[in-house]
């Protein structure tokens, strides 16, 4: 609905409201008070001039003019689209549109006895229409409901099979906590590939270490320092950094840590941390 429409609405909702009252309503549309007013002139100089609004003193009244153009909107925007809506092959696959349609056309008829009889002759569906809706839209549920129940079944068995899965932890607290676990994983040499080049060689510069490729190869033990130098780096652009576990992957992407793995290992690694 236009700007102009809307105000046309409110006056018609409100016969007689103050242009202080008006300027509050749709003030809401605007940064400022001030654009709200210079706005709202403007279209209460339109509309007087087309002949749809009216003002008596400080009063604003529609005129019926104005009040067909209110009717007009309705028609050719939200009863054509709900309309449509609920006569197309699937209307379920579009109850959150209809639902929010029909709360707007309920409440704008409630108020404004014109619009109801707008409403009223230019609707193509029937109360049946919409019973028949909500009987198809229950069975819906119901399927949903039903497979819902199958899925959480598959997942426990996906996790039996110890399907690989990913857990997100917090760098700060719980990823640190989880350090002594990973460091279970095997092996004495971490290899870790940054994506930020400068993080890279001020890490490596740091521990002296040395850089091949992306990356650089360390002792498990420093797992910890490699954790805090990205908690210290969190604000820098593209600072991501893979780990490679023989079961495990590791990505630090501050201010979280993911971890991806079997479903067994990571439980593992939470359970312990706990």
């Amino acid at each position: 609905m236009t700007q102009r429409n809307n105000i046309l609405l409110i006056v018609k909702q409100h016969p007689g409201i103050e242009y202080n009252s008006l300027l509050t309503k749709v003030s809401s549309g605007y940064g400022s008070v001030n654009s709200a007013r210079a706005a709202l002139s403007r279209a209460v100089k339109d509309l007087n001039a087309m002949g749809m609004l009216v003002r008596k003193g400080n009063s604003f009244f529609v005129t019926e003019k104005g009040t067909a153009e209110i009717n007009s909107e309705m028609k050719n925007k939200l009863l054509i689209r709900l309309n449509t809506l609920l006569k197309s092959k699937e209307p379920v696959e579009e109850i959150n549109d209809i639902v929010e349609m029909l709360s707007t056309l309920i409440e704008r008829s409630k108020q404004d006895n014109d619009l109801l009889k707008a409403a009223k002759g230019s609707t193509e569906f029937y109360v049946n229409d919409l019973v028949s809706l909500q009987k198809k839209l229950g069975k819906r549920i119901h399927n949903l409901e039903y497979l819902g129940g199958v899925m959480s079944q598959q997942i426990e068995s996906i996790r039996e099979l110890d399907f690989n899965d990913q857990i997100m932890l917090n760098l700060k607290e719980e990823a640190k906590a989880a350090i002594p676990n990973l460091l279970e994983e095997g092996g004495h040499e971490i290899t870790a590939e940054f994506q930020n080049t400068q993080l890279l060689e001020a890490f490596a510069k740091k521990h002296d270490l040395k850089i091949q490729g992306n990356g650089v190869s360390f002792n498990h033990k420093m797992l910890s320092e490699l954790f805090a130098f990205a908690e210290k780096n969190k604000f820098q652009k593209r600072n991501s950094v893979n780990i490679y576990l023989p079961t495990l992957r590791i990505r630090i992407d501050p201010p979280y840590v993911y971890l991806t793995g079997p479903c067994s290992r990571l439980k593992g690694i939470v359970k312990k941390a706990e």
